[in-house]
């Protein structure tokens, strides 16, 4: 694969709970903005990669979700491909965008996530977050799993706990980057959690599961993201548009491999080998945070932080806006919210603002490069896939 592949346009919907709102309405948000961003109209579209999650058990619809959103957006006649793959959907999604046209099959395509996660039935909601993990197996710890919260809340715990013991992270450190993600959240117009919130805010909020409160997880949220993927020389050569220097995949390695790096760490250095870069060559970062816990991990998963610097990072204020390493500026997942088969493309919609100097209030002094990262499912503990994109300028 050669070429230059670029991100012409992006488009998002409102992240939140939308329960009177169809995953064809948030879709056509997304897409249309999208294709407004890139200047193209809904016939130079060759291919659609559909990534949704939980539309099944939610709603109902299986088998061909791509195919029944895109035919109300007129994307009728061309491939439509769905994809499946957890939290990790969109980030899925675009990876297979950008095989697609940097393989020369197409020119223009585009990714598309939604997610409809919220329903009044709340039982629902939590068995379909939990068909996330090997059914035959559990992690649950805690009375009411599955009941009244997602069982991904447990596992999350633990790691908290193990980040606690091992690497000597506080509690404080949990809440100061929750809160640098809320206050984030409340400048992004699009994000979930747009109420801000104080470290100490963050440590008193209701306990979900020891030691993690219920704004140190992100919350369930329905929404959209899309981007256009193309190599047309016109956008390859246009001033917003943001190339893909490396897009990479990786899932959990075999058990009898115990050293074998886990799915974000191969993921991350597929990626950068790919573009030619390491982590020291990265302006900021958007990570998988369905929790903190989740967050610090990424950290050094995927090289931008030494194993044991994590409570420093966090109480010095190294991934904050004005730290030498920002991380999730846009809110992350815990502020912006987690539509969890759209929410690697919200990143990806946010990071091309921010390379492109149009994030408004967010906006990084310094934004040139970014690794992109998003898991999804657990596997034996570990996390089942992840990928990776690094972006920059085209």
């Amino acid at each position: 694969m050669n070429g230059t592949v670029v991100i012409s346009g992006v488009g998002m919907s409102s992240f939140g709970r939308f329960l009177d709102t169809s995953m064809k309405d948030l879709g056509r948000t997304a897409v249309e903005a999208a294709l407004a961003d890139a200047g193209i109209e809904v016939p130079d579209v060759q291919a659609m990669f559909f990534s949704n999650a939980l539309a099944g058990l939610i709603t109902g619809q299986e088998c061909i979700r791509g195919e029944v959103v895109g035919y109300g957006l007129g994307l009728a006649g061309i491939p439509i491909h769905n994809v499946e793959n957890a939290c990790a959907s969109a980030g899925n999604a675009l990876h297979l965008a950008w095989m697609a046209v940097a393989s020369g099959m197409y020119e223009t395509v585009l990714a598309l996530g939604v997610e409809k996660a919220n329903h009044e039935d709340r039982q629902r909601m939590f068995s379909a977050y939990a068909a996330g993990a090997d059914v035959e197996e559990s992690f649950a710890v805690g009375d009411g799993a599955g009941q009244d919260r997602s069982p991904f809340v447990d596992r999350q715990a633990r790691l908290a706990a193990a980040l606690f013991e091992e690497r000597g992270v506080t509690a404080e450190a949990l809440a100061r980057v929750a809160s640098r993600s809320l206050q984030a959240a409340a400048l992004n117009p699009r994000a979930h959690r747009r109420f801000g919130a104080t470290p100490e805010d963050v440590l008193k909020a209701r306990v979900v599961v020891d030691p993690l409160t219920v704004l140190m997880s992100s919350p369930v949220s329905d929404g959209a993201a899309a981007a256009v993927v193309t190599s047309r020389p016109e956008a390859v050569s246009a001033a917003r548009s943001v190339r893909i220097l490396g897009s990479r995949m990786a899932t959990r390695p075999p058990k009898d491999l115990p050293d074998a790096p886990n799915a974000v760490e191969a993921s991350a250095r597929a990626a950068y080998e790919h573009a030619g870069l390491g982590p020291a060559d990265m302006d900021f970062a958007e990570v998988h945070d369905a929790s903190v816990a989740y967050e610090f991990m990424a950290w050094t998963d995927t090289g931008l932080c030494e194993p044991g610097d994590e409570q420093r990072w966090a109480m010095e204020g190294v991934t904050e806006g004005g730290g030498a390493m920002p991380v999730n500026s846009s809110g992350g997942l815990v502020g912006r919210g987690h539509a969890v088969g759209a929410s690697g493309l919200a990143q990806i919609h946010d990071s091309v603002a921010q390379i492109r100097g149009e994030a408004g209030p967010l906006q990084l002094e310094r934004a040139d490069t970014a690794l992109v990262q998003i898991g999804g499912g657990v596997v034996d503990w570990l996390t089942a896939a992840s990928a990776v994109h690094i972006l920059g300028r085209s």
